[in-house]
């Protein structure tokens, strides 16, 4: 928990009654057999949690169709990211994109490593391109990676991440929203762990199944020698009960997950056209989510409204008039296109 420190993260709704546009969930919400199984699971909490995640490691092993022993279990992706930053060897700094999540800085940061920062810029719609190759990536400890970005939305060209790869940097490659794209196999990642032990795969159930209560997150790593040091930094009941009977579940959803996105797709399309309409620049991201560039702010008057959305001020390489708006349900998103018309009028 946080301790007088601000929260740099969407999600928030505990301080009141609120339509939080902030966290990024799959709008069809909880399948229901990941339901149940939650359900079920409390009858379990009379006992600690496999520490080994037997049951789980392997429902994750048959639908990413890679060994069980190259998957490490961890009570959210965020756990995960600083397990991996305290296992990097070396005394090099790690490079991060920027605009991203914040929490690849601040695990190196955390971990006593200097972070050197490679900026994404509007001019070219927020993308990583070739430019970064005119780095040495060897020098770095690791190179963070989101596809699709957070907050942009942006994904990596599969190409362009085969010639990081070959560089042989060691790369964190974040794929938590990849599943909520529609085409959520362009990177084979059986195929790609398998080629590039230099390249750790980093998923989380949290955004495609709609659990974040239920904090769980796996890497997928050929290195072993690696999970094992990241498992050394976390304790041996991390995973709870709960979480790994929802992650066992989930991994047998994902038939249920392609017809959602198929539906999240046409809203993601609608929404986007609509905030357009009412002269906001959006920017064209395939996940969950859409950043919006305003002009004005736009995230103390929605919340006054009752809507909370992700206010991208803090986040670097963006700054004020910059937000970030989950895809909701079809009235709810008629909501927040009534309250941002409300506020630009």
């Amino acid at each position: 928990m946080y301790l007088k420190r601000p929260n740099p993260h969407g999600g928030d709704v505990y301080g009141g009654p609120v339509l939080d546009f902030s966290a990024s969930l799959n709008p069809a919400g909880m399948p229901e057999a990941v339901r149940r199984a939650l359900r079920e699971s409390a009858d379990l909490c009379d006992r600690y949690p496999d520490p080994y995640c037997r049951q789980l490691r392997a429902a994750i092993s048959r639908a990413e169709n890679v060994p069980a022993e190259w998957v490490l279990c961890g009570a959210g992706a965020s756990d995960l990211i600083y397990r991996y930053a305290g296992a990097l060897t070396g005394d090099g700094p790690v490079l991060v994109t920027a605009p991203a999540f914040c929490e690849y800085a601040e695990a190196a940061r955390a971990c006593g490593r200097r972070v050197e920062v490679h900026t994404l810029t509007r001019e070219n719609g927020f993308r990583l391109t070739g430019e970064i190759l005119e780095r040495d990536l060897t020098k770095y400890s690791s190179l963070f990676l989101c596809s699709p970005n957070n907050p942009t939305g942006i994904a990596v060209e599969p190409e362009l991440l085969e010639r990081i790869a070959g560089t042989g940097a060691r790369v964190l490659l974040d794929l938590c929203f990849l599943d909520l794209t529609e085409d959520p196999d362009r990177y084979r990642i059986p195929e790609l762990t398998a080629r590039r032990p230099n390249v750790t795969v980093l998923r989380s159930p949290t955004k495609s199944f709609a659990i974040p209560g239920a904090r769980l997150g796996y890497a997928i790593s050929r290195d072993g020698e690696l999970l094992e040091r990241m498992s050394a930094l976390g304790q041996c009941w991390d995973v709870s009960v709960p979480a790994q009977a929802a992650g066992t579940a989930a991994m047998g959803c994902f038939e249920w997950l392609r017809r959602s996105v198929a539906a999240l797709a046409r809203e993601r399309e609608r929404l986007a056209g609509g905030l357009a309409a009412l002269g906001l620049t959006v920017f064209p991201g395939e996940a969950n989510f859409l950043l919006i560039c305003s002009g004005k702010e736009l995230a103390g008057p929605l919340r006054a409204r009752g809507i909370a959305v992700r206010d991208c001020a803090n986040f670097e390489g963006l700054g004020p008039g910059y937000i970030r708006v989950a895809v909701r349900a079809k009235d709810e998103n008629d909501r927040l296109l009534e309250a941002v018309r409300e506020v630009l009028s």
